[in-house]
């Protein structure tokens, strides 16, 4: 029998909602955000994305039972997009959207209710303090927002991983030529989060597929000298990534990382835009910075110190 479980953590800076679809480098955010005094982690919603809801909601249990944190709330959302078919990148995160590794099960349950009204919540608490950093797809954001039109204004700041913008050589599609996953997924909830004033900083390929950002056979060996949770689940998933890739892309908790430390980026400014129509296009993410418009400006991640920011990432998870 599952339970919910609950503790006091101590109080630190700013509060951040992490939206995530587990997936093996949304679990490496979790353990970034975990070992991060900056921030005080509220809040879990689960997204389908890299795997089905059911999935991606036991990987968050598992992931966050298993560094000890069994006290932070993890509350499941969307399980398919607004408009389009689900589709699941088990292909890339292995058969369990967790890269098989070895975690058990959770003794706690996803609590009961709905993401959006969590999400809700978790703003309306210290309105225009907190700060949401969405890994998925947007579909419960975009949920949130249509369901609480007041929402995106109630946040400080909503962080996306997502998008491929053609800023630097590596800003190029994951699922498609011109589109990443995420935002591939759910466009149409791209959209709606593009469109709703809120505070944006969107972090996209344009950085995340930067190699200098990645994990490396050497980083491996660096991990599997650690002894703590942390770190052996840091070793596995890598590892899990050695075996059909050249590195390991941090691509999650580089969105993160906008929140811990934004020196480590340089931004572009502009209007973000997102194609919909499910055609060859679909999910192509573009900013403007020349089209006069009410909506206002995002910042888009276009340059990283890649060894400053994999410094502190090793730095952090390696920690006793």
């Amino acid at each position: 029998m599952t339970q919910a479980c609950a503790s006091v953590v101590g109080a630190v800076r700013l509060s951040v909602a992490l939206d995530i679809d587990p997936g093996i480098d949304d679990a490496l955010a979790v353990a970034l955000a975990l070992h991060s005094p900056e921030i005080r982690l509220e809040l879990v919603t689960t997204v389908a994305g890299n795997g089905p809801l059911d999935m991606t909601t036991r990987n968050a249990l598992r992931v966050l039972h298993h560094l000890g944190a069994d006290d932070i709330p993890v509350v499941a959302g969307a399980a398919k997009p607004l408009r389009k078919p689900f589709h699941g990148a088990t292909g890339y995160h292995g058969h369990d959207a967790l890269g098989g590794i070895d975690l058990p099960d959770s003794p706690c349950a996803a609590h009961p209710g709905a993401a959006v009204d969590a999400l809700h919540q978790f703003a309306a608490a210290q309105p225009g303090e907190r700060v949401l950093v969405a890994t998925g797809p947007l579909t419960n954001v975009a949920q949130a927002f249509q369901r609480y039109p007041e929402l995106p204004a109630m946040l400080k700041e909503v962080v996306i991983m997502g998008g491929a913008f053609g800023l630097t050589r590596y800003g190029t599609g994951n699922e498609t030529p011109v589109a990443e996953f995420n935002i591939w997924q759910d466009p149409d909830a791209a959209e709606v989060v593009f469109a709703s004033g809120a505070s944006i900083s969107i972090v996209g390929l344009d950085v995340t597929n930067d190699p200098t950002t990645a994990l490396t056979g050497g980083d491996l060996a660096r991990l599997r000298g650690g002894t703590t949770p942390t770190a052996r689940m840091a070793a596995d998933i890598t590892a899990f990534a050695l075996e059909t890739h050249p590195d390991c892309a941090l691509h999650d908790p580089l969105a993160l990382a906008v929140v811990l430390d934004r020196t480590l980026f340089d931004f572009a400014h502009g209007r973000l835009e997102v194609h919909t129509a499910a055609d060859s296009e679909m999910g192509r993410t573009t900013v403007r910075a020349d089209s006069p418009t009410s909506r206002p400006a995002a910042a888009v991640a276009a340059a990283v110190d890649g060894a400053r920011f994999k410094q502190m990432f090793l730095s952090r998870i390696l920690e006793d």
